[in-house]
């Protein structure tokens, strides 16, 4: 009852900016349609999209199977803090068959919170000439931890002898490094943004849990200047706050759900006798439920199954939402119960042609380790608020082919025809070759493909086709293709040929 009292007053307080950004985002594009265009807008990039590789730290917080398996399937660009930890560095990788053309090693100052590379991390922009910078938000006061209102005192993880916090100034200097290192211009955010507090859909919408607001107020940036700033130097119009979820914590939303793409949320669900349940259950129905997406309909949203992992801290549930998506590939924390299983196979109901690939934790195994990680953590290395997305981001590619589609719904009555919206933006140097913008469909289960060229509409980088009707009763899928001049090419869903959008016909 306690805790369902706190939500009910929480939501009350954020009823109205839910209602408001609700109607914000039916009205952003007249009759549902998107109008959004990349060109001449700065946009922040989402997580899903194309990436040169993946930055983590050293010595290791993550397994060492993790590593194996991100060097496999892309770039390792790992911090190390002098010349001495990349020659060690160096002779654990070699050990791990991981070799110097799958690594790019990017020296800096390491503070206490190095290994959250999240967090503290840089976030990635596109300014109004279409190039990409890095945003770095304010990381002087590390990641602070409150209950469940939004004006909650403040708690922060590291405090000195004399009791004042213990700041993270090194790990704030660390973005500089490595814009420094990738050649990149830095846009400095006067603002805190932690990372696994803030979602992007790619276009104009972010989600946070209201935390954030409560981290800039300590700093002295009130809400309407906050959404101001996002607004400005990122392009995030339609800020989504939500509650906080913990009953102490650092209510980072990455614990809490994850954005599969502009359209669908994958929520995690306690077990229905688990305290939390009330408190997740009410931020769905009551925020998440009410919000529309990119494209002015509701959010899809998909639960995510989670449970108790350690019967000594029975309010801590197993972060499966803490996921990693990178390119092709879920990177997805495992936590050495039967739930792991579940989650394996939901990710994989989700997110349909992607690899998933899962990663315990347990620290008395790894050849080697950050000695923070045997101070901090005990048998299992991943935590309720603190797993693998914590721990790892991209580095994304800044001359990539932006593809955003308007996807027909799942289930539709029998028709003519189905028409389609493309948002297409090449950042390279090129530009779009018209020839190669098609839509390719057909009936599942059938071998070849139909195709039809994208047009181009009177709305700039907007693209328009449409699928032929077909039988009822059937099935079909279909891509997006696209390629530059410049030697880029994208498809959207970006995992074909394993797997491709789909609709069925009533």
């Amino acid at each position: 009852m306690h805790r369902t009292i706190l939500y009910i007053k929480q939501t009350c307080i954020l009823a109205v900016s839910i209602l408001i950004l609700s109607v914000s985002l039916q009205a952003q594009s007249a009759e549902g349609k998107n109008t959004f265009s990349p060109t001449n807008q700065t946009r922040m990039v989402a997580e899903w999209e194309p990436a040169i590789g993946v930055l983590v730290s050293w010595p290791p917080s993550i397994p060492h199977k993790l590593y194996q398996e991100l060097a496999k399937d892309t770039k390792l660009y790992i911090l190390v803090e002098n010349r001495k930890a990349m020659q060690d560095a160096i002779g654990w990788l070699t050990k791990w068959d991981i070799y110097p053309d799958r690594v790019k090693f990017i020296t800096s100052t390491q503070g206490v919170d190095v290994s959250w590379t999240r967090d503290w991390g840089p976030h990635a922009v596109y300014d109004t000439s279409g190039v990409m910078k890095l945003a770095d938000g304010m990381y002087v006061y590390s990641t602070p931890m409150s209950g469940y209102a939004c004006d909650d005192s403040l708690q922060f993880l590291f405090y000195e002898a004399n009791g004042d916090i213990d700041l993270t100034i090194e790990d704030d200097r660390i973005p500089g490094y490595i814009a420094s290192s990738l050649d990149m211009d830095m846009v400095e955010l006067k603002f805190a943004f932690t990372g696994g507090n803030v979602i992007s859909d790619g276009q104009q919408s972010a989600f946070s849990t209201c935390v954030l607001l409560n981290e800039n107020k300590f700093i002295g940036l009130d809400e309407n200047k906050f959404r101001s700033e996002a607004e400005r130097l990122l392009g995030i119009t339609n800020y989504n706050i939500l509650s906080n979820f913990e009953e102490r914590g650092i209510q980072h939303i990455d614990c809490f759900m994850k954005m599969l793409d502009e359209e669908r949320l994958l929520v995690m669900r306690p077990p229905a006798d688990h305290p939390a349940s009330v408190v997740y259950e009410g931020i769905v129905e009551h925020e998440l439920s009410h919000l529309t997406n990119a494209f002015g309909r509701p959010y899809q949203i998909l639960r995510l199954d989670t449970d108790v992992f350690d019967e000594d801290h029975p309010d801590e549930l197993a972060a499966y939402s803490n996921s990693l998506i990178l390119n092709k590939v879920i990177y997805v924390p495992l936590f050495g119960i039967p739930q792991d299983t579940v989650a394996l196979r939901q990710w994989g109901e989700a997110m349909p042609g992607y690899t998933i690939k899962g990663f315990e934790f347990v620290v008395g195994r790894e050849p080697k380790m950050d000695q923070n990680v045997y101070k901090h953590y005990g048998t299992i290395g991943w935590t309720g608020g603190d797993a693998l997305h914590c721990r790892t981001r991209a580095v994304w590619e800044p001359t990539m082919l932006y593809i955003s589609v308007d996807r027909i719904p799942v289930q539709v009555a029998k028709a003519a025809s189905y028409p389609l919206d493309v948002i297409l933006k090449d950042y390279s140097a090129g530009k779009l070759m018209d020839e190669s913008l098609r839509v390719l469909w057909r009936v599942k289960g059938q071998q070849d493909w139909n195709n039809e060229l994208l047009k181009p509409t009177d709305v700039p980088d907007h693209y328009a086709a449409s699928i032929p009707g077909g039988q009822a009763g059937v099935t079909i899928e279909y891509y997006i293709a696209a390629r530059s001049y410049w030697g880029t090419k994208a498809t959207m869903p970006r995992v074909v040929p394993e797997g491709y959008y789909e609709f069925s016909i009533d």
